[in-house]
């Protein structure tokens, strides 16, 4: 990225911040405030400057007012799932919370790359009776593609297609929402015990919500919705009893299921998907396999993965028969 409003910082979250605040501050106040509001998908919601002609005040009717009083404070994310567990995001959260507290007029815009609004953030937004407002960056990138027509100036729609840009860059507009692992074994495990069973502390996106499997050159057709995830799992019938005892009814039934099955090694670590089993509502039937097409330059079948790839689950049940077409 050359553009000098982006040089104010090298990398991560200020140099988003910062180069987000380049743009809304060279741009018509009224256009960010439409970008804002089809990004949190809030209609004409937010508080802003409010124009209007011939405003009544009394006996007299002034041609038109100009009037506004509002702060609009902003969070920015670039890690997928900082709000996901208890820690210096959340408490940062609360810190500024209390700026709204103090400030009845005030928004707080938290931005994230997540598919999702955070959990923590929608808890503390309800809370404060919807002042915290959430935007994804696809979102907000897909706003400025809505706005940037030909009511817009050419700086105006040269500066929002250089912060896309950036988003991009950046990788803060990928959306996936799915998790397709190779799956070898883990398919007919999954089908017999309800979970995925994988090495311990192996690393995966926090913010996805489905799992699919990859096996035999295909996705197959089931994708479970993900009920749990657990990094480092003991499966011992001592671990099961301990879960069951701390609350933990569904992974130790997992571990239960995996010990009668005989498909791990009793005592030593996995890390552990519970998921949504064959035939529950939750998991999405897709009805086919997506047959893999992948090649090699020499022309040989290429696997898809040979790990775990993500992508969405909206182009997995697009009607896809091919691995190309998602």
């Amino acid at each position: 990225m050359t553009n000098p409003l982006f040089s104010t910082y090298r990398g991560g979250e200020n140099r988003v911040t910062s180069s987000m605040m380049a743009v809304f501050e060279r741009i018509d106040l009224a256009l960010v405030r439409r970008l804002l509001a089809a990004a949190a998908g809030a209609g004409d919601e937010l508080s802003a400057v409010t124009f209007q002609n011939q405003v009544a005040s009394g006996p007299s009717v002034p041609d038109a007012r100009i009037a506004g009083h509002f702060t609009w404070w902003f969070e920015t994310k670039t890690v997928r799932g900082a709000y996901a567990t208890p820690g210096h995001g959340t408490e940062q959260l609360e810190g500024h919370a209390s700026l709204l507290r103090d400030d009845s007029e005030a928004l707080l815009f938290v931005l994230t790359p997540d598919a999702e609004a955070p959990a923590a953030v929608a808890a503390m937004s309800t809370v404060l009776n919807g002042r915290i407002v959430w935007l994804s960056f696809a979102n907000l990138a897909a706003a400025i593609e809505e706005v940037s027509d030909d009511r817009v100036s050419e700086q105006t729609r040269f500066l929002l297609s250089e912060l896309v840009a950036l988003f991009e860059v950046d990788g803060l507009l990928s959306t996936d929402d799915t998790v397709i692992v190779a799956a070898r074994t883990a398919w007919p495990e999954y089908q017999t015990i309800g979970a995925y069973i994988c090495q311990p502390d192996r690393s995966f996106r926090e913010d996805v919500i489905h799992l699919g499997f990859y096996a035999e050159g295909a996705i197959q057709p089931l994708v479970a919705k993900i009920l749990g995830r657990h990094a480092n799992v003991v499966l011992s019938s001592n671990e099961a009893a301990n879960r069951r005892a701390a609350g933990d009814a569904a992974l130790a039934a997992v571990i239960e299921e995996v010990l009668r099955a005989d498909v791990r090694t009793e005592g030593q670590s996995y890390g552990v998907f519970v998921l949504s089993g064959p035939g529950e509502d939750q998991t999405v039937d897709l009805g086919h396999t997506i047959l893999n097409d992948t090649t090699a330059e020499s022309g040989r079948v290429w696997a898809w993965t040979l790990s775990q790839r993500y992508t969405r689950l909206t182009k997995l049940r697009s009607g896809a028969i091919y691995t190309s077409q998602l």
